[in-house]
């Protein structure tokens, strides 16, 4: 169930417990919160949270690249906004191109209503429909800062 953060801010556990429940992966809620909290341990990973929304980048070996997922808790609107900020502080961070897949074809809106008012100059985004009739999605966070290859 959503969580308005503009209302109530909730806890790195209860954003956590939330996915879990709400996640359709075929496994009991406990057993997808313990694995988000073992990825949440993980080295080489870097963290965001925005409003009640946990962003997780898995960094690529390359670069300025990176892989990553949302943890949301929060309505669709503040999802949006919280999603531009995280988009901004990737950026400020290092990453240039970052890659999600997912399975819920409203996500994809995500993407479309921030492309329309984008976050920075060069940003953009492409999408594909994955084998296993989900999606992935990549996005240019911005001008690229010629990482070497």
């Amino acid at each position: 169930m959503a969580t308005d953060s503009k209302q109530k801010m909730l806890n790195v556990d209860e954003i956590i417990k939330t996915t879990a429940q709400e996640t359709k992966v075929g496994r009991p809620a406990d057993d997808v919160f313990n694995m988000l909290k073992v990825e949440l341990s993980m080295p080489n990973i870097w963290k965001c949270r925005e409003g009640n929304t946990l962003f997780i980048v898995h960094k690529s070996p390359h670069a300025g690249y990176g892989y990553f997922r949302a943890l949301n808790a929060d309505t669709a609107q503040n999802y949006v906004e919280n999603s531009k900020l995280f988009i901004d502080a990737a950026y400020k961070v290092g990453f240039d191109v970052l890659v999600t897949q997912f399975q819920d074809p409203t996500i994809l809106n995500v993407f479309k209503i921030i492309s329309r008012n984008p976050v920075r100059e060069g940003m953009g985004f492409a999408s594909q429909k994955t084998n296993s009739d989900g999606y992935q999605v990549t996005v240019q966070l911005g001008p690229p800062r010629g990482a070497k290859s």
